[in-house]
């Protein structure tokens, strides 16, 4: 399937400087201060595609001419340029970015009604799909694709990043419903609807009393399955008390759980301080071994000492007269005082070894009695940790007890909201029969329903695959069982509809089905613009229990990195800074709100000039 690739956006005004926006073929991230001009951008690039709203902010005030710059499926360069409030848009086969005056290839309607010379027509060509039809309500009519059933879901404004309006549906209402069904299935089979009359026939007018009857009987079913009889305006009383049970329920556990992690870690620090007196200890008891040994050795040689000591004297060693040594007599010893100094010195290396020996056994006796005081120290502090230890087992013990009733609790309020849910739901699908009922009641007749082609339950579950992962990826609590609902047209997570978040989490619900379903798309060459604006998909939300005003970093570092790795072109408006990996593979364009070019706008000649504001960076 082909695609196409925006590569800039600029304004030209005669006098004026040029304000232009230059777009990476694959990512690009335009962020910065607020009322810098990154909204009035996304809403120009609608505008250029066929919309009907046109961008007006003072700055924009004197520019003549809206240039975009896009690459056809082939590679081929072309430019629409259309002036602000005109009606028709001039195409140019050519990379133009500055005030043009020439002849343009082209000249097509710029509202996207599916004539033969409207901008819808001529794009949608361009990717093959000039005659492809899409479903326009429950009789079975059909009509030609139009662009904006396709820019809606490559285009998201902040204003429907944050719309309960299900993200797949361009507009509210009932036949808008099941022109975005079919538009959903052409996208993720690339199957689109036979054309069909718009007329009906006799034989349908026939069976409005069956069609009648057939409603009848749903809506009895239906209520059989509520399970209690109450008003919707009940059932959303009763939901908003529960919802603030289980705020509270959930405030309660929160805080025993904290408590519980500060047990947790406390004996946790227990236990690694007694594994390091273990260790000590045992190094102590290791070297009063030791030492016990060498005292022992010591001792030993102390007692040889004193043998020899003891011996000598027996012998004569140590008496002077008759050498011991050689056997000479004192008159036949030639050195003066030979005997003498032969024995003297003898008892002398005795007495000096036994001296010495005798220090160093006192030197360790006195390193034996400091191991010994840190044996005892240390076998106290490790009985004294048993018993730290055995409190806090009993704390730990007791704060599980509190916590199995909040536990419970919270799972049985949780159940009655699901079953508050349910019966909200059912009961606004009675409201969607008895209007049916009361169209077919009201006009009289109708044209037989024909029946609808679905989308499979495979590919569902593939697309479901992908819009999880996408979120997922994130790092967003709370949003298991994601899922893209095709009656409704809605996407949920976590148990809840998309319509019934809060803004934050509506704008990420919405951005991870657009991008979800570009990925779908792209990686199966199925239809679709091939690329992907997305405007403050971030700034509105925060993470539950998150004390800060502005998203963490964490959601905001993993949503920037998902598209590193995305197959067409995505360019991201925000406020939130990317982390430094995306800054290094991206394009960076930062409007900072000040200096010379304060953001989308340039200064004004006029205007004083100053240090260079607006930044674009390629890595």
């Amino acid at each position: 399937m082909a695609d196409f690739t925006l590569t800039h956006l600029t304004y030209a005004g005669a006098g004026l400087p040029t304000a232009s926006v230059e777009f990476d073929p694959k990512f690009t991230v335009i962020y910065g201060s607020s009322n810098t001009g990154k909204t009035f951008l996304v809403d120009s690039i609608d505008y250029m595609l066929g919309g009907h709203v046109r961008p007006s902010i003072p700055r924009a005030e004197g520019y003549g001419q809206i240039l975009l710059g896009l690459l056809l499926p082939d590679g081929r360069p072309l430019t629409l340029v259309r002036k602000p409030g005109g009606k028709s848009i001039h195409v140019h086969q050519d990379d133009l970015r500055e005030l043009s005056h020439a002849t343009p290839d082209a000249i097509v309607s710029a509202r996207r009604i599916r004539s033969r010379r409207d901008i819808s027509h001529y794009l949608l060509s361009k990717l093959g799909l000039d005659d492809t039809y899409v479903r326009t309500n429950e009789g079975g009519n059909t009509e030609l694709l139009k662009l904006a059933d396709l820019t809606h879901l490559s285009v998201v404004t902040d204003t429907r990043m944050i719309d309960p309006n299900p993200p797949s549906q361009r507009t509210r209402g009932t036949a808008a419903r099941t022109t975005a069904r079919s538009v959903m299935k052409l996208m993720l089979t690339g199957e689109d609807e036979p054309p069909a009359t718009k007329l009906p026939n006799a034989a349908q007018r026939r069976v409005q009393r069956g069609k009648i009857n057939l409603i009848d009987s749903l809506a009895l079913d239906l209520h059989a399955k509520l399970s209690r009889d109450q008003t919707p305006d009940e059932l959303r009383d009763q939901l908003a008390r529960l919802e603030d049970s289980l705020n509270d329920m959930a405030r309660s556990l929160a805080g025993e759980s904290e408590q519980q992690a500060r047990a947790v870690a406390a004996r946790a620090h227990l236990a690694e301080t007694d594994a390091e007196l273990e260790a000590r200890l045992g190094e102590v008891l290791d070297l009063l071994g030791r030492f016990d040994t060498l005292r022992q050795q010591y001792e030993t040689d102390l007692a040889r000492l004193e043998m020899v000591s003891e011996a000598g004297n027996l012998l004569g060693y140590f008496q002077v007269g008759r050498c011991v040594f050689c056997g000479a007599d004192p008159e036949h010893q030639q050195a003066a005082q030979h005997g003498h100094q032969e024995t003297t010195q003898l008892h002398e290396a005795v007495l000096v070894e036994s001296a010495k020996t005798h220090s160093l056994l006192a030197d360790l006796r006195l390193t034996i009695e400091g191991l010994e005081g840190q044996r005892d120290e240390l076998t106290e502090r490790r009985t004294a940790l048993s018993a730290q230890a055995a409190e806090a087992d009993r704390a730990l013990a007791q704060i599980e007890v509190r916590l199995a009733p909040l536990r419970e609790g919270l799972e049985d309020t949780v159940n009655e909201r699901l079953r508050v849910e349910r019966d909200l739901e059912l009961r606004a699908r009675l409201d969607e029969l008895e209007e049916h009922r009361s169209q077919l009641v009201a006009q009289g007749a109708l044209p037989s329903k024909r029946r609808e082609s679905l989308i499979a339950g495979r590919v569902l579950s593939s697309f479901d695959g992908i819009f999880q992962r996408t979120l997922d990826s994130w790092r967003i609590p709370d949003v298991e069982g994601a899922s893209y609902d095709p009656y409704s047209g809605d996407v949920s997570a976590g148990g809840t509809a998309r319509a019934g978040h809060g803004r934050g989490m509506r704008a990420l619900l919405h951005a991870a089905f657009s991008i979800a379903l570009a990925r779908y798309c792209l990686d199966r060459r199925l239809p679709h613009l091939g690329f992907l604006v997305l405007d403050s998909p971030l700034v509105t939300y925060k993470e539950p229990d998150f004390d800060a005003d502005r998203i963490p970093p964490n959601v905001i570092d993993h949503f920037y990195r998902s598209f590193l790795a995305f197959p067409g072109q995505a360019i991201v408006v925000e406020n939130a800074t990317p982390p430094p990996d995306v800054l290094e593979h991206a394009r960076i364009v930062t409007f900072s709100g000040s200096g010379a070019r304060p953001g989308f706008f340039p200064a004004r000649p006029s205007t004083p000039t100053g240090p260079e504001t607006h930044r674009t960076r390629r890595e």
